[in-house]
């Protein structure tokens, strides 16, 4: 089967690294993979890296009369070139816009990373994160094949050595710095916790529209001798920012699934997250990590707690974490939801 995968936007978020292991684990499979992606897209060095095929594609995402003509006349355009049998799309726009170019007979899978109405009912068959997103897409009366498809993670050749924790303990996030994020959410515990257990310290990662206002948080709550912020961590950085830590937290206000905590997880790094959407469907409580109540409070609580664990139980968490990750999100399970997707599309199962 010729599959293209296509994605647009130019960052390097968690889809656009979704997006490449989509290409990686279906031309594993067998199957003739053509990526596409914008001119200066950031995820071209890592098509390179892998030595997968791909092509790069300009055109307006808009549904602007005007524009949405000249988009789909391109995709036309590439679509007539290289004959796909199957088109996969990660964003709704794209599938809107697709739909329409399409050869007969050949198929359109969305991939959704976002809770998005608009560009749905394109699809042939939609692939949700996460059981939220899953939810959200039959109440929005899509009709066609739902199914539940987490993302990857790519576990390293040499499992991670678990520790004892640090003393101060080291907390330690990263991401995109936005309201959504929940970075203030996160000072705000510290500033809590530092009340109880002061021996703790944190690093904050990322950039974004919030860097100043977080760092001037740190500031106003008398955190600076505690807290530290840095810029992106890129992934070959990536390893190390989790090995250095005790605890990644992931206080954000929404997420639909949660990239972040399976690579942590993955590291055999014990992660606090809040109760905002994805993390749920994949931290047990208590078990493989903690899950806290989206307000400072609650996240508060649960490091106080956190740090109490006697070693043998942290190391433990992050065991058991590990194991979760692999039986649940690495290549092997990856790929087998993938054959159940293409045999569900071609009604071969």
């Amino acid at each position: 089967m010729h599959i293209v995968n296509l994605i647009s936007g130019k960052d390097l978020g968690g889809p656009k690294q979704a997006f490449v292991h989509y290409s990686d684990n279906l031309r594993h499979l067998g199957h003739q993979v053509t990526s596409i992606i914008r001119p200066g897209a950031q995820v071209q060095q890592l098509l390179v890296e892998r030595q997968l095929d791909y092509r790069l594609l300009n055109y307006p995402r808009s549904r602007l009369p005007g524009c949405k003509h000249v988009a789909q006349h391109r995709l036309q355009q590439l679509f007539t070139s290289t004959q796909p049998d199957l088109l996969m799309v990660h964003k709704p726009i794209d599938a809107a816009l697709a739909r329409p170019a399409l050869p007969a007979g050949c198929k359109l899978v969305l991939v959704l990373h976002s809770y998005t109405a608009k560009g749905l009912a394109a699809a042939d068959m939609i692939l949700a994160v996460s059981e939220p997103v899953r939810e959200f897409v039959r109440q929005q009366g899509f009709d066609g094949p739902v199914m539940v498809m987490p993302n990857l993670v790519e576990l390293n050749p040499d499992e991670p050595v678990t520790r004892i924790k640090q003393k101060p303990m080291h907390i330690a996030h990263m991401g995109i710095m936005r309201r959504t994020k929940g970075q203030d959410l996160l000072i705000h515990a510290l500033q809590l916790l530092q009340a109880t257990e002061p021996a703790f310290r944190a690093t904050l990662a990322g950039k974004g529209r919030w860097f100043r206002k977080i760092n001037k948080l740190i500031k106003q709550t008398k955190l600076d001798s505690k807290v530290i912020t840095q810029g992106w961590v890129n992934n070959a950085q990536r390893d190390a920012f989790f090995d250095h830590a005790d605890v990644i937290c992931v206080p954000s206000r929404s997420e639909t699934f949660g990239m972040l905590v399976i690579e942590a997880m993955a590291r055999k790094k014990l992660v606090l997250a809040t109760r905002c959407g994805g993390p749920e469907g994949i931290i047990e409580h208590g078990q493989t990590g903690f899950l806290a109540a989206i307000n400072a409070q609650s996240l508060a609580t649960e490091l106080a707690h956190i740090m109490q664990l006697s070693d043998t139980e942290y190391q433990a968490i992050c065991e058991r974490a590990y194991q979760h990750v692999v039986d649940h999100y690495s290549s092997h399970p990856f790929r087998q939801r993938l054959r159940k997707m293409l045999a569900t599309l071609t009604g071969s199962n």
